[in-house]
């Protein structure tokens, strides 16, 4: 079986979550990605498990990815730029919108180099957003955009961030439908096209409740209950008021309540009833057996790092072991693509700064190894036996 995106070659000049996610799922679908790293190096080098000088953040987002390293702002960059583009089918950048004009690699430029280029550029705020200046992260995001506010006023806590990147991921995840469309587009016409992908626009277009806000009505999605359980604490995907009918109809439940007892009490009551009905439950499975029988979706609050002893991310292999580059493996979410008659997944882990500078001139440039010396000794390039060694 093939892979999707086989024959595909991307240039990704992206760096940290917005982007490097999206060529990540790119490569994962079998696309012959090539990542841009300046000579500083991608900010997510520094967090998580280092393993053979990878650490585990760069290596979620980047594994699949062959790598060169080029310090944009070199007098000879702009020339190889265009070269390498001149290869290629799709560019991802997610600079502050005006960085790749003054490096003078825009996509007007390159498009000119190459007009069936579909370039994909990821920015908190758009390009053409009178906040578009602005510098931006996903929690800069979750704040302007509601997140915080709605998850506070849920909690009953102060605002604070999400514990994942929803902004940067969500972002990728449009850009690559955007991507994908434009690809489909430019089998029909021949032509390529820039996509404007705004980390705000994505997060608001994938918000389900700002409705709810926007038009000043009640959030009526009932506010489900976490209950303490002999095997640990489950979350319940219903009402409690629902949850004791059915218990009632199903498993006889008593009501506790005294006759006349007014509705904060019956409350109070019906719910201590409930958790004792459940704390009955000894095992996962006797858990499951019971809802099963009143059909409520649950799920146990997990620990992340049992996250191998989840049923369905077993059943499906969604955790691959990949080679961690010193003699063993290291654990890592595979592709979440399953296709009848195709092939996902990723191929290889994270590369080192330049590990594949020779490789990629040679192989897409045919430059000679005199060519690619001096591209080397002119600090145009960093050497990737020295930064394989980081």
């Amino acid at each position: 079986m093939q892979y999707p995106l086989e024959g595909i070659k991307v240039l990704d000049f992206s760096r940290v979550v917005a982007g490097p996610f999206a060529t990540r799922l790119m490569a994962d679908l079998g696309a012959d990605v090539v990542k841009v790293e300046p000579p500083e190096g991608d900010g997510t080098r520094i967090h998580g498990k280092k393993i053979k000088g990878i650490s585990g953040f760069f290596n979620q987002q980047n594994a699949g990815k062959r790598n060169i390293c080029v310090d944009l702002r070199h007098p000879d960059a702009i020339d190889l730029v265009k070269d390498l583009v001149s290869n290629v089918d799709i560019v991802v950048e997610n600079y502050r919108p005006g960085v790749m004009q003054r490096l003078g690699i825009e996509y007007d430029v390159l498009a000119k180099v190459n007009p069936s280029l579909i370039m994909l550029s990821i920015s908190g705020y758009g390009h053409d957003s009178p906040e578009s200046h602005r510098p931006s992260y996903a929690p800069v995001v979750h704040a302007e955009v509601g997140l915080m506010h709605r998850m506070a006023t849920r909690n009953r806590t102060e605002p604070g961030d999400l514990p994942l990147s929803v902004a940067d991921t969500n972002a990728s995840l449009h850009g690559l439908i955007a991507v994908l469309a434009a690809l489909n587009m430019r089998h029909q016409t021949g032509d390529g096209q820039h996509i404007d992908m705004s980390m705000m626009d994505a997060t608001f277009a994938t918000d389900d409740r700002a409705h709810f806000e926007m038009e000043d009505s009640p959030d009526t999605l009932p506010v489900c209950p976490i209950v303490e359980v002999p095997f640990g604490r489950v979350f319940i995907a219903t009402d409690m008021k629902l949850m004791f009918k059915k218990l009632q109809k199903h498993f006889g439940l008593q009501d506790p309540s005294p006759k006349g007892a007014d509705l904060a009490t019956k409350v109070t009551l019906r719910n201590e009833a409930i958790e004792a009905r459940l704390a009955e439950c000894q095992t996962e499975a006797d858990f499951n057996a019971l809802m099963h029988v009143i059909d409520i979706p649950w799920g146990l609050v997990r620990d992340p790092r049992d996250l191998r002893q989840q049923a369905t991310l077993e059943h499906r292999k969604r955790i691959v072991e990949i080679d961690d580059r010193a003699g063993g493996t290291r654990p890592m979410a595979d592709s979440p693509y399953i296709f009848s008659n195709a092939k996902s997944g990723v191929r290889m882990p994270a590369s080192h700064r330049g590990e594949h500078n020779r490789e990629i001139l040679s192989e897409w440039l045919s430059m000679s190894d005199a060519e690619i010396e001096r591209c080397q000794q002119s600090a145009l390039m960093a050497d990737s036996a020295a930064s394989s060694a980081d």
